[in-house]
């Protein structure tokens, strides 16, 4: 009896060790799992971030996966740099895929023009600690990320106080305007590039943010940061504003007055009289530039400044202004989103246009002065603007950078 007993005791202890052993197992596994999970958040926080800012430099240089790419290897660098397993990992050359792609659905890498980026990374092995005892000593941790242009804003915010008018029977999201078009955005008389316009009193401006010369002059600087929307409405600002419009607008060229500054409104980093065009007259057949009839921004007769060649300039340099944060210039200070309305309501007045949409454009030249001139632009496809997607298609308009599911994978 009493060998049977310590037989009983010593197969019980035998039990508890193994049973302790496999608790052990089970927490070190549990606790591996958990790191692993921590560095694959940390890993999808870095390549989302990656994603976004290879889109943002893919969007604003026109479709240069060189800048893009440098970018994305740039941000992914230095999200990783708080996280030493990753930042290991990096130094011992693990790094970001990254490829582009013209659609979203599918993404096709290769395809033109680049659009969509996608920021990749498959080849990093968390260590594992308490779950060696397992036979487990590594786990690769992979993850992806997608990001590119939203669909057309539906809300666009620090709008400019201008109006360009539409034609509601066509097509959105430019109602009846086309990209590359160059445009004199009705400031006097005879918007030759409308169909309609609004009625006695009204020269196409907008009261947004309040009324009055001072308040035109802030908004056509960048001061409003209101928002407007599809399907509301916005107020005219009767009269022609001369000097406002003009002291707001130049300051996107580097020109002051009326106690504006370069702190409160710094100019674009593109602004001499060499990098604008000459455009000097609207008659009812079109634009004319030192006496020739203008007919678009490329092809015949084209404008002497084009945003294509800004946008080379601008990735390239040299720049006229010094940019932030060592000098006062700014960026894309020259595109501008610009609200499309429905102008056969024939305002008289102080009156509400109903919006139709928005238009992305480039300004092409500063003011004269006396301000008594159109202000001239040139569509653009697109720009990243601040404000709420619309969630329908399209690919022209302001829109926000921003990430999309990966199709077919797990960790976007």
């Amino acid at each position: 009896m009493i060998l049977y007993l310590r037989r009983q005791r010593g197969a019980t202890l035998v039990l508890i060790a193994v049973a302790i052993l496999a608790l052990f197992a089970i927490a070190g596994l549990a606790i591996d799992t958990a790191h692993v999970l921590l560095n694959k958040a940390r890993l999808q926080s870095a390549l989302d971030a990656a994603a976004l800012a290879g889109a943002k430099a893919l969007d604003q240089t026109g479709g240069n996966t060189a800048a893009a790419t440098a970018a994305a290897d740039a941000i992914f660098a230095l999200n990783v740099a708080s996280y030493p397993e990753l930042q290991s990992a990096v130094a011992s050359g693990l790094g970001v895929t990254t490829q582009y792609s013209a659609t979203l659905i599918p993404f096709s890498p290769g395809t033109a023009p680049a659009k969509f980026v996608r920021a990749a990374v498959t080849g990093f092995q968390t260590t594992m600690t308490f779950s060696r005892v397992l036979g487990i000593n590594l786990l690769n941790v992979a993850g992806t990320a997608v990001a590119g242009p939203s669909a057309p804003l539906s809300t666009v915010c620090n709008i400019v106080p201008i109006l360009a008018c539409g034609n509601p029977s066509a097509p959105g999201p430019l109602f009846g305007y086309t990209a590359n078009e160059v445009l004199g955005l009705s400031q006097v008389p005879g918007n030759v590039n409308s169909s309609t316009s609004l009625g006695p009193g009204n020269y196409n401006l907008l009261a947004i943010g309040g009324t009055g010369g001072s308040i035109v002059r802030n908004n056509f600087a960048g001061g409003y940061q209101g928002c407007g929307t599809i399907g509301n409405t916005l107020q005219t600002e009767t009269g022609v504003a001369a000097g406002p419009v003009a002291q707001g607008v130049n300051t996107r060229f580097n020109q002051y007055a009326a106690g504006l500054t370069p702190a409160q409104y710094p100019p674009d980093v593109i602004n001499s009289p060499a990098h604008q065009t000459a455009l000097t007259g609207t008659t009812a057949s079109g634009l004319y530039e030192n006496g020739t009839l203008i007919t678009g921004a490329t092809g015949a007769n084209p404008i002497s400044f084009t945003w294509a060649q800004y946008n080379t300039l601008e990735n390239a340099g040299p720049y006229d202004t010094q940019p932030l944060p060592t000098g006062t210039g700014e960026f894309r200070r020259r595109e501008v989103a610009v609200p499309i309305g429905n102008c056969s309501v024939q305002a008289n007045g102080q009156s509400q246009v109903p919006i139709l949409g928005f238009a992305c454009m480039f300004l092409l030249q500063a003011l004269p002065n006396n301000g008594q001139q159109n202000l001239y632009a040139q569509v653009l496809e697109g720009c990243d603007a601040h404000g709420t997607p619309s969630g329908g298609g399209g690919n022209y308009g302001p829109h926000v950078i921003e990430l999309y599911k990966s199709a077919g994978s797990p960790d976007s």
